[in-house]
């Protein structure tokens, strides 16, 4: 008998609480008789080209081109042939290879630039769906708010009719206040990645751009790994630019006084030899690096199967929790405490989708995430 009288003051407790409605009956729109104006959103590629007019690394690379292109020009004009035979002539060696030289770094600047605007890219894309998560991890942290109140209004209930203890309210108000740290710095967050954003698209970083492209899981096929990694190595500048080098240094080789003073046969012979090993070692860290960004692709999509499997059994919960609630078996704190479950799940899934989606792009072009690693 004093088991249902405890119960019964327990009860009497949460009805006479303020904000004891259900939340999801609160959330719902209220009807009203005019339509909402459709709000044109921001699409992916929309940002990414507006960050690449408004980036001052790529018009500076741009305008490195024009500059190198000069210096070769100049260096170019100090020949008037291009010499059969170059070694013993001090002059020639030191205006030909400095042609040489200049020539290759204008050449090298135009992938420089190539470089910047991957990375520029590749950012977007990085701070576009970092928004997108952050607002759903929002969602989440107000839903565990949502939760923590309701398990802080029981707590209270049944402390006062000593069920628990007050060390144990005093860990149920912790965990309530942890909520809401969570929710603060989920939002703070937020209002950071749009700050970000807003720089680097040009924008006020007051403003709050609705982005209309979501996010999308699909997962990366890739017929023969070995070849892949092997086509987009190829297409790296840094490896290109080491391989450009090794030819340079076999140019050398045969210039006695390029540098202005004599150079020995082995030495020349030696400097070719180690162009070639830094050619060498190139080429293996960039392919470490692209197999890398492959195998981390296929773990977060192992990860993502399993959230997939978890969100199905924690939506099915939530369906079950709100049909007892109807029949008055359970409260809306179990409802809030299976929605909050949920919440939680989909905005992990969001997070593993886009770090899957970045990780992608980065496998394709993996010079840009070196790039935007070291930059960020």
């Amino acid at each position: 008998m004093r088991k249902y009288l405890v119960l019964l003051v327990i009860l009497s407790l949460l009805l006479t609480m303020p904000g004891t409605l259900s939340a999801f009956a609160q959330q719902e729109p209220a009807a009203t008789g005019t339509a909402q104006p459709e709000t044109i959103g921001l699409t992916l590629k929309q940002a990414v080209d507006l960050a690449l007019i408004h980036s001052e690394s790529v018009q500076k690379a741009e305008k490195e081109i024009d500059r190198t292109w000069d210096l070769r020009e100049e260096s170019n004009e100090k020949i008037d042939y291009v010499p059969a035979q170059t070694a013993g002539n001090p002059e020639l060696e030191i205006t030909w290879s400095k042609l040489l030289a200049a020539d290759l770094t204008w050449r090298m600047s135009s992938r420089e630039l190539t470089v910047e605007q991957d990375k520029v890219a590749l950012g977007t894309c990085q701070k576009y769906w970092a928004i997108i998560s952050g607002l759903d991890k929002v969602n989440a942290a107000q839903d565990a708010v949502t939760k923590a109140q309701w398990d802080l209004r029981i707590g209270r209930a049944t402390f006062v009719v000593g069920i628990i203890s007050q060390p144990a309210l005093l860990a149920i108000q912790a965990q309530a206040s942890q909520a809401d740290a969570s929710l603060t710095t989920a939002k703070n967050k937020l209002d950071n990645a749009y700050m970000s954003f807003d720089q680097l698209i040009g924008a006020s970083t007051t403003e709050r751009p609705v982005l209309s492209d979501t996010l999308n899981y699909v997962p990366l096929s890739v017929d023969n790994l070995d070849n892949e990694v092997g086509r987009i190595v190829s297409k790296s500048p840094s490896v290109w630019l080491a391989q450009e080098s090794v030819k340079l240094q076999s140019y050398y080789k045969d210039m006695i006084m390029y540098t202005g003073e004599y150079r020995p046969y082995e030495v020349r012979k030696i400097e070719v030899e180690q162009a070639e090993l830094d050619a060498s070692s190139a080429k293996k860290i960039m392919k470490e690096i692209t197999y890398s960004l492959y195998y981390n692709v296929k773990t977060l999509e192992e990860t993502q199967t399993a959230l997939q499997d978890s969100i199905k059994a924690a939506e099915e919960n939530l369906r079950v929790s709100k049909l007892k609630f109807d029949l008055g078996m359970v409260t809306s704190a179990d409802v809030a405490a299976a929605q909050a479950t949920l919440s939680d799940l989909k905005q992990k899934n969001l997070q593993t989708i886009s770090q899957h989606a970045y990780l992608k792009l980065a496998f394709e072009k993996p010079w840009a995430h070196v790039s935007l690693s070291t930059s960020g």
